[in-house]
Parts: structure tokens; C-alpha cells; sequence
């Protein structure tokens, strides 16, 4: 990879990078010129933006989409409390709370639904989906969840306490679906950072009940396992492109925290793939897009500052491999009632295969092998299982593959 630093507000303190659209945009943090403050910022097309506040001192943005969306917390007047955002050419609007203080929004996806955070008045933090107006996801059964990703296809992920209270796990759901437990590791929490447009999920769990002893995950299908360490007793893996790279922090054998990045079932220290000699310390890796471009934070000549990773035809690491010439879109309709059918694309004849799964990866029904010609086409389900009866309400998966290619696709199954 090359490595370069991704601009400020000219604050000597720093900055950090939260994230990276597609487009390229990378969104942050900075502290502002002459103050001890830090403000959200947008880095595009070698400009940074500084994004402003709800009309305090403080902001941060954590996520922004193709259209422009911007998503975080800001401080508003007079108080100092975070508040969740959605920013847009200029304009930050703040989205509320279920009643208490404090709000904070995690992701949006492009079709502007936005994840996060928010207090009732009790205060309790639950998750939360927007779609112009904020809605409670709900929690595993317990009284608090947070939401911290939200893909294309409209996945959530995030973590949810279980009706005991007294841990939380990791979930996935939809809007207006119940939360479904993706477990742990092994000890008693597990929190899931990101989900990419395949269903595929990563994030952090205990392996015992001992701290500071966790893995980071990567979790499909309805296995989670984890990616390892660099040598230490902890790692997070904190997002995941299409291509199922994974990048996060971990500790290494000295106990020094170092970014990573895991790939192909290999785990790399991303500081022995850049250049010697940069000034360069790689401590976390926030985000990957499709291309393999990484944001994080780390130290620059002992300076905190945010990096852009960017690949380079020597990187020595097995490249990814795509989706080729087909694409899968899932059920439609979906939410399912009854039946559906699942539509994909071909570029050129393909031998196709369509499993049906539940959330914990169980054969639900097998649709088959079969020849098909280019071009649009789908696969008609009945609505039933392999026994001839209908599955109960929730949250499945379709594994569709062709041409040596594979594609997973979440619905719901409603009555």
C-alpha cells in the first residue's frame, strides 16, 4: 500500500478518519485551528470540509453515503451533549432522541436510512433506524441496543442486551424485524461493527469470561469465527467490503495495538505493508471500500493523524476476487408472505445453485442445480421447507451461487 494523510483544520493536535464511501469521500474528525475542539469533517477531492455543529462546540462524523449524506453527533447550544446528525450540502439537521439527552448516528446506507443510537428518559440506549422519522429497533429481549451498521439491502447490525440485562450480543436484523443473537466467541459479549451487501458480518467478542482476552469475527452464513491476533490477547474487527477483506485493530506479542488487515483467512499487520521509512505507525483501521482503500488512525512522526491506504500493483497480499459477471438481488418482494422469487443476472450461461438457510446457517430448503442463459432471470420458492411445511416467521438467508461465484442474500419471512 501507499500511505498518505488525510488533511485537518490545521490544529497541530490532529485528526481521525472514521470511514470511506465508495466515491471516495472519507469522513472524520479534526481539531479546530486555535481551539481544543474537535468538528466533523468531509475529505473530498483533496479538499477538507469542516461540517460544523448543531450550534455548539463540538462534532464528529461517522459515515457518509454517494449522495452526499453525512452521518455523527454534534453538540447543540448551550450543552454539552451529543446529538445525532444528518448533514447535506451544507445543512446539519439534528435527528432527535426517544426522550433523553443523548443521540448518536452510526451509518447510512444509499438509500439515505440512517443507524444509530438514542436515550429515553430513563435513560436507556436504544438502537435506532431513520428514514425521516426515528424509529426503536428494539434489543434481544432486554432494555438497551445500539445499531452501528447498516448495508444497502437494508441488514443492521449492532449489539442488543438478552433478557438477563446483563451483557450484550451481537444482532442482525431489518427494519420492523425482530433482532436475531449472532452469539459469541465463546464469553459472555459480542458486539457486530459492520455488515457488507452480502450478509456477512464482523466485529468483537470475548472468547472467555476474562478481559482483555477477545477476537475480532467474521461471521456468515451463521458461523462466526475469529480472524486471530497479531500475537497479543486482543483484537476487533471493525468493518468488511463485498469482497469479505476485513480491517480492524489487534494487539500484537509487545502489547502494542497495530491495524490490521484480514484476507483470504490470513491476518496482516498493515504497518509491514507499506513502505519503510514513512514516519508512519498504523494503530487502527476503521473502514475498507470496494477497492481496498483503508482509513484509519495511527501516528505520524508521534503526531495522531488519520491515513488513506492506498493498493499498489506490489502490496504481496493474494488479491480479492468479485462477483464477476452475475448478480444476485435477492427475494422479491420482500418482506416474504407465502412465496417469492429470487431474481439474478447473468453475463453468459452459468450452472446455478439456490440454497435456502436460517440465521444459524441450517438447511432450510435446497432450490436445486440447474443450467441457465444469460441474462435476467429468477427461481420461484414456494414459501416451504424441505419437509413440505412452511418455516416459522424470521429472519433467512439465500445462498445463491454462480459460475464459481457465490452471493448471499437476506429476507424476511413474514405471515
Amino acid at each position: 500500500y501507499s500511505v498518505s494523510e488525510l488533511g485537518g483544520l490545521g490544529n497541530p493536535l490532529g485528526n481521525g478518519a472514521s470511514s470511506r464511501n465508495d466515491a471516495g469521500d472519507a469522513v472524520g474528525y479534526s481539531f479546530v485551528a486555535g481551539s481544543s475542539y474537535v468538528h466533523a469533517v468531509l475529505h473530498s477531492r483533496g479538499t477538507v470540509t469542516d461540517l460544523g455543529t448543531l450550534g455548539g462546540t463540538q462534532s464528529l462524523a461517522r459515515a457518509a453515503n454517494g449522495s452526499g449524506v453525512v452521518v455523527g453527533w454534534a453538540y447543540p447550544f448551550g450543552v454539552s451533549v451529543q446529538r445525532a446528525f444528518r448533514w447535506q450540502a451544507g445543512v446539519m439537521t439534528p435527528l432527535g432522541t426517544f426522550g433523553g439527552n443523548v443521540s448518536d448516528a452510526q451509518d447510512v446506507n444509499e438509500s439515505g436510512i440512517i443507524v444509530g443510537s438514542a436515550f429515553t428518559a430513563d435513560p436507556l440506549e436504544r438502537a435506532f433506524w431513520w428514514d425521516g422519522a426515528l424509529h426503536d429497533l428494539g434489543t434481544l429481549g432486554g432494555s438497551q441496543s445500539r445499531a452501528y451498521a447498516i448495508n444497502d439491502w437494508n441488514d443492521i447490525v449492532g449489539w442488543a442486551s438478552p433478557p438477563s440485562d446483563d451483557r450484550f450480543h451481537a444482532f442482525l436484523a431489518k427494519p420492523w424485524s425482530e433482532l436475531y443473537d449472532l452469539g459469541t466467541l465463546g464469553g459472555p459479549t459480542s458486539h457486530a461493527y459492520d455488515v457488507n451487501n452480502l450478509t456477512h458480518a464482523c466485529g468483537w467478542s470475548q472468547i472467555s469470561n476474562s478481559l482483555p482476552d477477545s477476537r475480532g469475527w467474521f461471521w456468515a452464513n451463521g458461523v462466526m469465527r475469529s480472524v486471530g491476533t497479531l500475537g497479543g490477547i486482543y483484537s476487533a474487527a471493525f468493518a468488511l467490503n463485498d469482497l469479505d477483506e476485513v480491517v480492524g485493530a489487534s494487539t500484537r506479542e509487545d502489547g502494542a495495538t497495530m491495524a490490521f488487515l484480514w484476507k483470504n483467512d490470513q491476518l496482516f499487520d498493515l504497518n509491514l505493508l507499506i513502505p519503510a521509512g514513512t514516519g508512519w505507525v498504523l494503530e487502527r483501521a476503521w473502514d475498507i471500500d470496494e477497492s481496498g482503500a483503508i482509513v484509519g488512525e495511527g501516528l505520524r512522526n508521534g503526531v495522531a493523524r488519520a491515513f488513506l491506504l492506498t493498493p499498489t500493483p506490489t502490496v504481496g497480499v493474494p488479491a480479492g476476487t468479485g462477483a464477476g459477471g452475475a448478480r444476485f438481488a435477492g427475494a422479491y418482494p420482500n418482506p416474504v408472505r407465502g412465496g417469492t422469487t429470487f431474481r439474478f443476472a447473468l453475463a453468459a450461461p452459468a450452472s446455478t445453485r439456490l440454497v435456502l438457510l436460517d440465521v444459524s446457517g441450517r438447511l432450510v430448503r435446497d432450490l436445486g442445480t440447474r443450467a441457465m442463459p444469460a441474462g435476467e432471470g429468477g427461481i420461484a420458492w414456494d414459501g416451504r421447507d424441505t419437509s413440505g411445511h412452511e418455516p416459522p416467521p424470521g429472519l433467512y438467508f439465500a445462498r445463491f451461487e454462480a459460475g464459481g461465484r457465490a452471493f448471499s442474500r437476506s429476507f424476511v419471512l413474514t405471515r
